[in-house]
């Protein structure tokens, strides 16, 4: 009798851990879902209940309240802005493709940001519309019939993605876990004519480790982790990095990649390469440095028909 008990006992104990946990896990992916908005939408994380945070992103976005709980609204949101579905694409690949069609690129910056960019070379003058009805506005007027056109292809196993570097990034002054800002180099197509990948697309990086120059001919390195990379329907592909700067030399760059969505590159200690160099023991690689990354498998993504001469 005295076992059952305790067995019991450690099963209520486990069923409790476990809702725990399950708490937190969804509270983790609700913090996650709303940091990516945030970032997105204003450039940075805000402070604030969640509710009131959720709230705000729902008014600029839609000049409205849907009134839903915290969970489903953060849920929602995330699906509008980065997913879409089948039938209609997210803001963020609407976005993009009409920055394509106006800049030939993705544009920089903030939502905000984005759309006044647009505003200005079509109607001459910033909306003050909220910002999802602003972009529908902007793609009636830019698109025929305002209608984009999505096709499900494939982008095969091998194919090479080059991405640059925004800024400067020094083992002098670089610190773990430090974003780096990098995009896109060039547009991709599939079957000549699907636009899968634009000009100016953001790429997540950040610094893995860090290790400053020393004492005896020690050179410093920086080992640049690139977190993911996405297609315009914000598909993640999994790449393995190939070469940085114009010039690849395995002796020169030490570099691994699994056979996963995660790459990372060490530039340093032992020699650079391409657009990277030391100086006085660190090692510094200089903006718009390009690094050359390969899908290593077959990825089905959405993307949008485009008519090219």
């Amino acid at each position: 009798m005295k076992t059952v008990r305790i067995f019991t006992l450690l099963l209520v104990l486990c069923l409790i851990a476990g809702a725990a946990w399950a708490s937190d896990e969804q509270s983790r992916n609700l913090d996650k879902k709303l940091s990516r908005l945030e970032r997105y939408i204003y450039g940075e994380d805000l402070n604030g209940a969640t509710a009131d945070r959720l709230r705000q992103i729902e008014e600029d976005l839609f000049g409205r309240n849907t009134g839903r709980k915290e969970a489903e609204k953060a849920g929602y949101l995330h699906d509008f802005v980065f997913k879409g579905t089948p039938a209609n694409p997210s803001l963020d690949m609407k976005l993009s493709f009409l920055e394509w069609r106006l800049f030939n690129r993705t544009g920089e910056g903030n939502l905000e940001a984005r759309l006044a960019d647009i505003d200005r070379q079509v109607t001459g003058h910033v909306s003050m519309e909220p910002l999802a009805f602003r972009l529908e506005q902007q793609i009636h007027l830019v698109i025929e019939n305002g209608m984009i056109s999505l096709h499900q292809v494939t982008i095969p196993r091998g194919t090479e993605i080059k991405m640059r570097l925004k800024k400067d990034i020094s083992s002098r002054t670089a610190k773990k876990n430090d974003l780096i800002p990098m995009v896109l180099a060039h547009d991709v197509f599939i079957d000549n004519n699907i636009l899968v990948m634009t000009n100016g697309g953001i790429v997540t990086s950040s610094v893995k480790s860090v290790r400053r120059g020393g004492r005896f001919g020690r050179t410093g390195y920086v080992n640049l982790d690139v977190t993911k990379i996405e297609s315009m329907d914000s598909s993640e592909l999994p790449i393995q990095i190939d070469a940085a700067g114009e010039r690849f030399d395995k002796k020169k760059i030490g570099m691994a990649a699994g056979a996963s969505t995660l790459g990372y590159l060490v530039l340093g200690p032992i020699g650079l390469a391409g657009g990277a160099f030391i100086k006085g023991g660190e090692v510094e690689i200089p903006a718009g440095t390009e690094i050359s990354v390969r899908t290593t498998e077959d990825c089905k993504v959405v993307g949008v028909l485009v008519n090219r001469r």
